[in-house]
């Protein structure tokens, strides 16, 4: 870990669920953590509890998404982590106003933040990105257009920004959760049992059986994975694609 920058890191869409655990076990060992979320979520309330500092930012908008990584002054980490899983529909019915709003949220906003962090981090002397793709972007997901080619996209991102800057100190690499406990996976779970015409427990049933563990992923594992790719043992690991997923397949 480059000693240049502070020991800040920057987390998006972190007002719940997966990013909040990631901002909690960032402050639990000393990370100055910058929390982003939408302008009116609980991100302030949840910046105060934890030490960290709060900017609103709705990741739709790219313009937006700069000026965040500006105000969050120099980071040795960023974790992209928003998304939205977007409608529940085959390909011949899904809008196309909702195909961009996915990859706008998705894919767009962590091109646009590495875009912004990366000559940061470059004058600082290195530093650590994280994109939270998902177990989506190894398989095909039907009804699911946009969301899984949205993070499909994001491993590319992934993998060609680590050549780009691997001899510069920063280390790019992507996390693929499975079906992570939360309040996500709850819609996801809902939207899947209507397309489908079955009940919720039945829903939730088909899901896990498609895990090796059969069960959820939860979120303090994704957030040790994070702490993990951002220490020192993990110097040697950029551009890679770690599956945190109980061996979903």
């Amino acid at each position: 870990m480059t000693e240049g920058a502070p020991r800040r890191a920057l987390v998006t869409a972190s007002a719940a669920g997966i990013g909040l655990a990631i901002v909690r076990a960032l402050r639990a060992e000393g990370w100055e953590v910058v929390l982003s979320d939408l302008p009116g979520s609980d991100g302030a309330a949840r910046a105060e509890e934890f030490g960290a500092r709060w900017i609103a930012c709705d990741l739709r908008d790219a313009d937006a998404v700069t000026a965040l990584v500006e105000a969050a002054g120099p980071c040795r980490l960023l974790v992209n982590n928003g998304g939205i899983a977007g409608p529940t529909l085959p390909v011949e019915a899904m809008p196309v106003d909702a195909w961009g709003e996915v990859l706008a949220v998705n894919l767009t906003a962590p091109f646009v933040a590495c875009r912004a962090m990366v000559p940061r981090m470059k004058a600082a002397g290195g530093g650590v990105i994280v994109n939270m793709a998902s177990v989506a972007a190894r398989l095909g997901t039907p009804d699911r257009s946009p969301y899984t080619a949205s993070k499909w996209g994001l491993l590319g991102l992934t993998a060609t920004l680590a050549r780009e800057v691997g001899r510069d100190g920063i280390r790019v690499n992507a996390i693929l959760p499975g079906s992570v406990r939360g309040e996500r996976i709850d819609r996801v779970l809902t939207a899947f049992a209507a397309a489908n015409g079955l009940d919720r427990a039945a829903a939730e049933a088909r899901y896990l059986a498609r895990a090796a563990t059969g069960a959820f992923v939860e979120p303090e594992e994704i957030a040790a994975t994070v702490l993990f790719l951002a220490s020192d043992a993990a110097r040697s690991i950029t551009g890679q694609f770690i599956g945190v997923d109980g061996g979903f397949e």
